[in-house]
């Protein structure tokens, strides 16, 4: 039977998110400039301890922790409004993976285990991270190679993980493995005997990722999210809300790259006129305007489908993340192209979102994997 839930007619933002915009918008102006980002991402940590503190007081840690555990509970609206500042600024800190962990618990840990860790990240005195990419799975999260082996009352975990997501800051792992009854999800703190976490290189520096190996670790049965062979199911009703959020900070760093990109238009001179004054540069800007609007419009509608009409979220949120990811992509390219030679500059801020944009579009499935995904559902109907 379909369900009857329909999204909103006005499925924008209120008050609420219009508060949350204002207050992060704030806070990320004076605590995350640019020549600060630069300076972290130059550290072995790769943030600031800092602006975490800061994004805990905020209450931006709690954002999706249910108020029963410490958090504020509210909406995909408003975690969309969040994270599209975030990607504005690019803040460098360990959100993404701790958000994805967070959400994976609030779906399907036990209530012992969501007392045990979600005060505890909402407070952000625990960062998080969940590996479920293996190196010949890609963005099937049903290709599980890492097992579970049950010995008496314990079970042994061994395997490996690529490109997890905040894995070197983290303390709190989530990975799958499998059992008889298929792939499965373990929480394992990450200080554990035989876990090893090796930093990723990647081409953008406000991101960290790290592989995660396990090598006979000792977990129980409470420390399995949710029932054995079901990491597969609890990660696909996730998974929306991930696609959805990275989206909109795909939106906000596009945003961004337009804004850059037009004052820079205004003032470069170029046979006695601004350069904004060619046709050449107004209408890729003006292309890049309608894009956005189109991907923010997307984003919004995703949000409100998971908080209104589930069964719309995923082909939705799907959506979103394709889109996004084209604009932010054409954003970074169109910027770097209008700033001349200077765009391909260290010095230049363009290419730290450059570097974001090709980041964002892979993570957790690029467009064209998406649009497949999109078009067998609509096939299938």
């Amino acid at each position: 039977m379909q369900s009857t839930a329909r999204i909103p007619d006005d499925f924008g933002y209120g008050e609420e998110q219009a508060l949350l915009r204002r207050e992060a918008k704030k806070l990320l102006e004076s605590s995350c400039k640019t020549e600060d980002v630069r300076r972290w991402t130059e550290t072995p940590a790769g943030f600031d301890e800092g602006l975490w503190a800061r994004a805990a007081e905020a209450g931006w840690l709690g954002l999706v922790v249910p108020a029963a555990h410490g958090g504020s509970e509210m909406s995909m609206t408003s975690l969309a409004v969040l994270m599209e500042e975030m990607g504005r600024v690019l803040v460098p800190l360990p959100f993404v993976g701790t958000l994805f962990a967070t959400l994976v618990l609030r779906e399907a840990a036990s209530e012992d285990e969501k007392a045990r860790w979600l005060p505890q990240i909402a407070e952000g005195k625990v960062r998080a991270a969940v590996g479920a990419e293996e190196r010949r799975g890609g963005w099937d999260f049903a290709h599980v190679e890492a097992t579970a082996r049950r010995e008496g009352e314990r079970i042994l975990l061994s395997g490996e993980k690529e490109l997890v997501v905040d894995a070197p800051s983290a303390k709190l792992l989530l990975v799958t493995a499998t059992e008889p009854e298929g792939p499965s999800l373990f929480a394992l703190p990450a200080a554990s005997p035989g876990v090893t976490v090796s930093a990723d290189q990647l081409v953008d520096a406000t991101r960290r990722s790290g592989a995660v190996r396990f090598e006979n670790v000792v977990v129980s049965d409470a420390d399995r999210i949710g029932a054995k062979g079901e990491a597969v199911s609890i990660l696909g009703r996730v998974m929306p809300r991930m696609w959805t959020a990275l989206a909109a900070e795909m939106v906000g760093g596009a945003d961004r790259l337009l804004g850059m990109t037009t004052e820079y238009a205004k003032i470069r001179q170029q046979f006695g006129r601004p350069i904004g004054a060619f046709q050449a540069v107004k209408f890729p800007l003006v292309d890049l305007l309608a894009r956005i609007e189109l991907s923010r419009s997307l984003v919004y509608r995703a949000a409100a489908a998971i908080d209104h009409a589930p069964a719309q979220a995923e082909k939705l949120a799907r959506m979103a993340k394709a889109h996004a990811s084209d604009t932010y992509t054409f954003a970074a390219a169109k910027a770097v192209q209008l700033h001349g030679g200077i765009g391909f500059t260290w010095e230049c801020d363009v290419q730290l979102y450059f570097k974001r944009a090709q980041w964002s579009r892979a993570a957790l499935g690029d467009a064209a994997h998406h649009r497949k995904r999109i078009a067998e559902m609509v096939l299938e109907g």
